[in-house]
């Protein structure tokens, strides 16, 4: 019988037979041929408020990433002023110059007058400046404060790589930045404000400022400001137009300023031997200055005229861009309309080919339909060898209306389902061996040599009391996909989640000679995504959740263990226990990754850890060292590599820690406060140096 809104293939057929015929595949046609003349005015407004659209989210993501970081550093400012005032803030400066591409300079500058800037260094300032060692790239400075009388100096350094010193000088200045217009302006608006645009006199094109007022205990003290240049505004509206003749340019409302153009030059103009500013007014396309001339004269912010120029009809859009900043600017966009008419042109010929080569093509038909009929059973031939390795079509697949294809359809799909499900309570190399071998799944275990990891969230019990369930259910899945990742990432198995943790192994069900480096990089690549994660929710107003992963190798027990209705592959042993304590031993030290000498040991020199100290974990009579993971040596992968001065850390700590170790206190200690002077936020060195007092009142 057939199934419910099917049809046996000869009924198919029969059906499919009578229906092609010439006049209503004519008739379709000519209908949407009708169609197209009717929707080219609405494919015109439609394009253009896309553009417009992205021209203006393109221009706010120009400028809210740098107010966010200038946020930042008012920040830094107001709660340490004094720290401006050091060679070692020149460091923070650089960060948050090279955090966006559009930044050319960054400074900070206070009412005394003093001034710490951090900019690069390119050919035209190269030119300016004939002292600026050629081999520079960068380029900081400050300027001395009022208090040194009325001579101040600028003093100059420039780096090849930061922070590699090529070149110093010291030069007396007059320069007054309370009296440029970016520091006044955030001084009187108490609020983050953009002035310009100018021209930059070492390049000759424009630039804006953006500008933070720095504000501490309700007062005004300075100001961290930031240059910005228009090479990725210009780039943006130079690639995306409204049609293939479109011009798109940024223009500010209240004095017709270009602030940004498709071309460089059209947003400059000389004028007695100077580089200016150009506004709608005198800019060198007339057609733009035909279509300010109109809108003043009219009010209207979109219209149709002709360009004085060639005499085509254009189409004008004018549209303000949200305020922000302080800033007053407006999005301008002329478009040929012959670019949409002749689009219309170009589908009549094309809907005329159509016609005449569809009419020879249902000569065909018939013959291609027997064809046609098999496509579904071969697709569910691809479908069924694909069950083999696991490696499911997402694809949808188009339902057929014959009953005997659709029952196979059917039995596929459950069958996908059915492995689909099943893989993801039991790793997916295990089902995939399953499937192939056709042998049924029974209990049994093998010794084998694997690396555990373990991740736990710190204060989770906190952090589910403050937070709703729905948010905390949000973040935990979160923290759970980004682990699960990573594992995957590295060829690593998932065995279970346990209340906030995650317990996953490297080596099995397929075995892994460099297991004990791929769990490393598992890891790193964990902390470092739960890393990114807390910053996306810290600018979300989310609170942050820390985790702690715990790496050990041993041999262990794998396999299938549970009942005979139900089992669980997992692993069992020693070594499992060893590496949930390492887990808990960053609580101790306040590192995320705790790994044991038996990974070090297998891992070798590929990665760069720090040593801690010997323990001894609950449940093992032997002490051990663990070693706190820094990351992975010889890669460029920002995920898996170490930060900066994370070697010094390592080599500063091994001298430590085999002071401790061998029982020189005195001497583990004074290398210990010896970290803390280079790097104060150490953790691990306040821990040891509690070890240090506690071993010698013992």
């Amino acid at each position: 019988m057939p199934l419910a809104g099917t049809l046996r293939l000869s009924a198919v057929m029969t059906i499919v037979f009578v229906s092609l015929s010439v006049p209503f595949l004519v008739f379709i046609l000519l209908y949407n041929y009708q169609r197209t003349s009717a929707d080219i005015a609405h494919t015109l407004r439609d394009d253009v408020a896309k553009t417009n659209a992205a021209s203006i989210e393109s221009t706010q993501s120009l400028l809210r990433p740098v107010a966010g970081a200038l946020r930042v550093l008012a920040g830094a400012a107001a709660a340490d002023p004094g720290f401006f005032r050091t060679e070692a803030s020149a460091d923070l400066l650089y960060r948050t110059l090279t955090s966006a591409e559009q930044i050319d300079a960054v400074y900070v500058s206070f009412e005394d007058g003093y001034h710490r800037v951090v900019t690069r260094i390119d050919a035209d300032r190269r030119r300016s400046d004939p002292r600026i060692p050629p081999s520079a790239n960068w380029h900081s400075s400050y300027i001395d404060d009022f208090s040194a009388g009325t001579k101040r100096a600028r003093h100059r350094t420039f780096y090849d790589t930061w922070p590699h010193v090529v070149g110093r000088y010291s030069v007396e200045t007059d320069l007054d930045i309370r009296a440029l217009p970016g520091y006044a302006a955030a001084k009187e608006t108490r609020g983050p404000i953009v002035v310009g645009p100018a021209i930059n006199p070492d390049t000759g094109y424009p630039i804006i400022y953006l500008c933070y007022p720095i504000m501490r205990e309700g007062s005004f003290i300075g100001a961290a400001s930031a240059n910005i240049t228009l090479d990725v505004l210009t780039r943006f509206l130079a690639t995306h137009r409204a049609s293939a003749q479109s011009e798109t340019i940024i223009a500010d409302a209240n004095d017709g300023k270009i602030i940004a153009a498709p071309e460089g030059d059209m947003a400059v103009r000389s004028e007695g031997g100077k580089l200016q500013v150009a506004s709608l007014e005198n800019i060198a396309d007339p057609a733009l200055r035909a279509a300010d001339r109109h809108r003043r004269e009219t009010h209207q912010d979109e219209f149709t005229f002709h360009s004085p120029a060639t005499g085509e009809e254009l189409s004008a859009s004018f549209i303000r861009i949200p305020t922000e900043f302080g800033q007053s600017w407006e999005v301008v966009t002329l478009t040929p309309v012959n670019d949409f008419v002749g689009k219309l042109t170009t589908t009549n010929r094309q809907m005329a080919s159509i016609i005449a080569v569809l009419t020879t093509v249902e000569a065909l038909l018939i013959y291609l339909f027997c064809s046609r009929l098999a496509r579904p059973i071969e697709r569910i031939s691809d479908d069924l060898k694909s069950v083999e390795g696991l490696s499911f079509d997402a694809r949808p697949r188009r339902r057929s209306r014959i009953t005997e294809i659709v029952q196979l359809q059917s039995a596929v799909a459950l069958l996908q389902n059915s492995l689909r499900s099943f893989s993801a309570f039991v790793p997916m190399d295990v089902v995939r061996a399953l499937v192939r071998s056709g042998a049924p799944l029974t209990l049994g275990v093998e010794a084998r040599r694997l690396t555990v990891f373990f991740s736990d969230l710190e204060d989770f019990s906190s952090l589910a009391e403050q937070v709703a369930p729905n948010a905390l259910l949000e973040q935990m899945s979160a923290y759970f996909e980004e682990v699960s990742r990573a594992v995957a990432q590295e060829g690593g198995t998932v065995d279970k989640f346990i209340g906030d943790g995650v317990m996953a192994f490297w080596g099995a069900p397929v075995p892994r000679e460099d297991h004990a480096l791929r769990a490393c990089a598992g890891a790193m690549r964990a902390a470092r995504r739960m890393e990114a994660t807390n910053v996306a929710w810290k600018m979300e107003g989310r609170p942050a959740i820390r985790i702690r992963i715990g790496l050990h190798s041993a041999d262990v027990l794998v396999g299938n263990v549970g009942s005979s209705e139900r089992l669980s592959y997992t692993v069992m042993g020693d070594g499992v226990n060893v590496a949930a304590r390492l887990e808990g031993v960053n609580k101790l030290f306040g590192t995320t990754i705790c790994i044991s000498d038996s990974v070090c040991e297998d891992v070798g020199s590929q990665v760069l850890v720090r040593p801690l100290r010997t323990v001894q974990v609950k449940g093992r009579k032997h002490s051990f060292m663990i070693y706190q993971l820094l990351g992975l040596i010889g890669t460029d992968d920002p995920e898996l590599a170490a930060q900066d001065r994370d070697a010094e850390l390592a080599a500063l700590t091994r001298d430590a820690s085999l002071a401790f170790e061998r029982g020189d206190l005195a001497e583990a200690a004074r290398r210990y406060q010896g970290i803390l002077a280079s790097f104060s936020d150490d953790p691990v060195a306040r821990s040891m140096l509690a070890a240090c007092a506690e071993r010698e009142r013992v």
